[in-house]
């Protein structure tokens, strides 16, 4: 091997040492814990909005159902007084029939009674037919026999009268005979007219009767479609209720996964601490700053007339530091100058999946300050900087609100700025002019 190409190999080692020392390379091992919780929130409100659309849909439901259920009351009324119609037609149907029986009864009887009379006419007449007959075989004479043998007058007027009287009363025994059957003849074709009208009474009940039950089985009919179409839209309901409350359950998994999550990243936050130094927790500058300073010793980060505070400590549950904006639309805070709020060396300078492009610069007796979402860095790991240097640029990296989007790219831009003091997060506020 020569001694020139020793040298070369020798000046390249150098250079590669000293480019590794200067610049710093984001962990390409780290839990992009972030992004989880952005997935699930996703989902979350993926859910939600499924949810507020299924409750939309069951309150549209549910106004349906109502309107069914007034048509249905609707039905259920007419129902009712046809029910009560058919009521009445039943009884007058009823009183009818007991009429018609009773006419039957009576004409029943009537009949009966006739036979008997048609009876004693029979009997009568054979009776006649007998006498007669016996008339006949004795001869014309007979009857003057029955007289002329008479031994006296008297024998002979009172033969006469019994003659006479047999005959009166063979013939008025038929005649009342007769009368009787023409009577209950009469009789029954009275009963059989009052029958008769009874029964074209009951025929019209009837009808009447039919029409409204006809009427009824119509009304019962649209109301079983109307029922069939409510018991549907119930049964929709209950669907959505139950796919409601998944959606809840769902939710809550969701919510208690990302607390889980935000546990992690505490903890990882917490390691992430764990390296860094304690100490008095005040700092002290080595000379005049060009930029107002505060009596514990740091400047605002960000160097514009108009800046202003878009979410302080606390400003939202969890958020533990200051985010700085400029007025305006976000395009105008997106590649605004970060400053070093002191002087100190920087503790790291890396991508994290949450706070994006993020510096952390070691001010001296445990303070430390964080400057997140930045949309490039200027400095690396190790560097010293003096208060007010540009150390990055506002962006939009990591975990902002809203998120860019091509139409807008500059979405979310701000400054997310922290104060540690012996490895935990204080509120920013009292430090700064």
């Amino acid at each position: 091997m020569s001694k020139r190409f020793l040298q070369r190999a020798v000046s390249v080692f150098v250079i590669c040492a000293v480019c590794i020392s200067t610049v710093s390379f984001p962990a390409s091992a780290e839990r992009d814990f972030q992004a989880e919780i952005d997935a699930l929130e996703e989902k979350i409100e993926a859910a939600n909005s499924k949810k507020e659309a299924s409750e939309q849909s069951v309150s549209e439901l549910k106004e349906q159902i109502s309107l069914l259920q007034e048509q249905m009351d609707v039905y259920n009324d007419k129902i009712t007084q046809l029910n009560s119609q058919i009521a009445e037609k039943d009884a007058l149907i009823a009183q009818y029939q007991r009429e018609a029986d009773s006419l039957q009864a009576e004409i029943d009887a009537a009949e009966a009674k006739q036979a008997e009379l048609e009876q004693e006419i029979s009997a009568t007449y054979d009776v006649l037919s007998e006498r007669l007959r016996a008339a006949y075989m004795a001869g014309e004479t007979s009857t003057l026999e029955i007289l002329l043998s008479a031994k006296d007058f008297e024998t002979f007027l009172t033969r006469l009268e019994l003659i006479k009287r047999i005959s009166d009363h063979d013939t008025a025994l038929v005649a009342d005979l007769q009368a009787d059957i023409d009577d209950l003849n009469a009789t029954k074709e009275k009963l059989d007219a009052d029958k008769q009208a009874v029964a074209e009474k009951q025929a019209a009940v009837q009808s009447e009767r039919d029409s409204v039950a006809a009427d009824r089985a119509e009304q019962k009919a649209a109301l079983n479609t109307i029922a069939s179409k409510q018991s549907s839209l119930e049964q929709k309901v209950k669907n959505l209720n139950n796919y409601i409350y998944q959606l809840d359950e769902n939710s809550a998994e969701y919510k208690n996964e990302i607390a889980r999550i935000e546990r992690e990243k505490e903890e990882y936050d917490r390691k992430q601490s764990a390296g860094m130094e304690n100490g008095s927790g005040s700092i002290s500058n080595s000379g005049p700053s060009d930029y107002p300073v505060s009596s514990k010793g740091m400047i605002r980060p960000l160097q514009y007339p108009n800046v202003v505070i878009s979410a302080g400590w606390y400003g939202y549950p969890g958020h533990k530091g200051i985010d700085f904006t400029t007025a305006g639309a976000t395009g105008n805070t997106y590649g605004k100058e970060i400053r070093a709020a002191a002087d100190g060396v920087v503790y790291s300078a890396e991508m994290h999946s949450s706070w994006g492009y993020n510096v952390y610069i070691n001010h001296g007796n445990g303070v430390y300050t964080r400057y997140a979402h930045c949309s490039k860095m200027l400095v690396s790991k190790g560097q010293t900087v003096k208060q007010g240097q540009v150390i990055a640029y506002v962006g939009n990296t990591g975990n902002v609100r809203p998120k860019p989007t091509a139409s807008n790219p500059h979405a979310g831009a701000h400054l997310h700025f922290e104060v540690w003091v012996n490895g935990t997060r204080v509120n920013p506020a009292p430090w700064l002019p």
